[in-house]
């Protein structure tokens, strides 16, 4: 549904009438005419909520809901943390953005049944289907749900793509049985690699629909692509940004992070920037994640550099200062051993 009603206009100028603020008031005019502004608006209101709620009890009850940001955007927000049978493998954010007859979707979601869904309500909302799914990088979360999006051409780094291909049956399996119920439709014949391939003579940036894309390190190997759709200003970096909170290293070597951090940053100027988790961010969710790697990789180095034993080191390595932060509490135990097994690493070459 494109319509929208504003309703406040409408009734602030009825209660200006009723409290005398106007000639036309004082003499019992124009008050009427007020009101029934008031009311249609309220009735219209009224017309998108039930059609909204039908829309929504017609994809599922367990539909994922869709929040715009932008004139073209709209993102399907993510739970925090790690995928686990309580959210159903929804932490990865996936987007959609409209350009012309086409939608593109960056990507499809954790399972099929979840792409079902979703496919129901990006059609209820942007009235066609959706014409490309962008899988930004090899990861489960983002990509099982591809099958559920038949008649779509998917796209992804090539690289990405050759990952997906050696790598998607072990995560399909890894993923059905961390989220128990919700991953009963992981199914091997399911999987869907994308065919449509970016950089295949080693380009780094590029043109993709309405996205100027770049492609950015996470570790020796493994890339996801940044996309900013200048239309809405609007910067998508999944796997880079976990806007509110601290980032997760998981499948990350720190130092090259770092780097696409910074790189991130200078694309990111007035930009709104859509990540992995949380809500809509800026340069200052890029400058946390950066000054929060800066400091744990300084603390690693130097204990590791005295000899410490990482049984007893690790638990004094905490940074305060970030502990406010959303996923501070179970990210950064496991994010300090990753940069300690890099350290050493590095120490015995």
């Amino acid at each position: 549904m494109s319509a929208t009603v504003d309703a406040a206009p409408a009734c602030r100028e009825a209660g200006r009438l009723l409290r005398g603020g106007t000639p036309a008031a004082r003499h019992g005019t124009g008050i009427s005419r007020g009101l029934r502004l008031c009311r249609i608006a309220l009735a219209g209101l009224s017309w998108l909520w039930l059609a909204s709620g039908a829309a929504a009890a017609a994809c599922g009850s367990d539909a994922p809901s869709l929040l715009r940001v932008g004139k073209h955007a709209w993102r399907v927000p993510a739970q925090r943390g790690e995928a686990d049978a309580a959210n159903g493998g929804r932490v990865a954010q996936l987007v959609l953005v409209v350009d012309g007859r086409r939608r593109w979707l960056v990507g499809s979601g954790p399972t099929p049944a979840f792409g079902e869904a979703l496919r129901c309500v990006l059609a209820e909302r942007s009235g066609a289907p959706v014409s490309d799914v962008v899988n930004t990088r090899a990861h489960p979360e983002l990509a099982l749900a591809n099958v559920a999006f038949a008649g779509a051409r998917l796209w992804a780094l090539d690289d990405v793509a050759a990952a997906m291909a050696r790598q998607c049956a072990d995560c399909l399996e890894r993923l059905r049985l961390r989220t128990g119920e919700a991953g009963e439709s992981l199914r091997p014949e399911s999987i869907r690699v994308p065919t449509g391939r970016l950089a295949r003579s080693g380009a780094t940036r590029g043109r993709l629909g309405p996205f100027r894309w770049q492609a950015l390190a996470l570790a020796p190997g493994r890339r996801t692509l940044v996309l900013d759709d200048g239309r809405d200003r609007l910067l998508i970096a999944q796997g880079l940004v976990w806007a509110g909170g601290v980032p997760n290293l998981r499948e990350t070597d720190s130092a090259l992070l770092l780097a696409s951090l910074r790189r991130l940053r200078a694309l990111a100027a007035g930009r709104t920037l859509l990540g992995e988790q949380g809500e809509p961010g800026g340069v200052a969710d890029i400058d946390s994640h950066i000054a929060y790697l800066v400091a744990l990789r300084e603390q690693v180095r130097t204990s590791v550099a005295r000899g410490e034993v990482e049984a007893t080191a690790l638990d004094s390595i905490t940074l305060p200062q970030f502990a406010q932060l959303a996923g501070y509490a179970t990210l950064h135990p496991l994010n300090r051993q990753r940069v300690w097994r890099e350290a050493e690493a590095a120490l015995f070459k």
